[in-house]
């Protein structure tokens, strides 16, 4: 499972990609708008990891939290909910 959380990262920013591309500049932004991340899994152990986790380190889109923290990019965001 943990080869695969790449790949669904991957997948939810081409997600949230497409629906910025359709929905245009003033519905997505600012971050702290009414869209929602919704993540696939809602645990994941990775507790053999000791590192730090951004898979997409140059994808910068800022989006809020719930916890009133913004978030470099989604698959942070998604990251840090688990």
């Amino acid at each position: 499972m943990a080869n695969s959380f790449p790949v669904i990262c991957l997948l939810l920013f081409f997600i949230l990609m497409h629906y910025v591309a359709l929905s245009g500049h003033q519905e997505w932004w600012p971050p702290c708008g009414p869209f929602k991340v919704k993540c696939p899994y809602k645990k994941v152990d990775l507790s053999w990891y000791t590192g730090t986790v951004n898979p997409y380190p140059d994808v910068y889109q800022p989006i809020c939290g719930t916890d009133a923290h913004t978030y470099d990019n989604p698959c942070t965001l998604c990251i840090a909910s688990m």
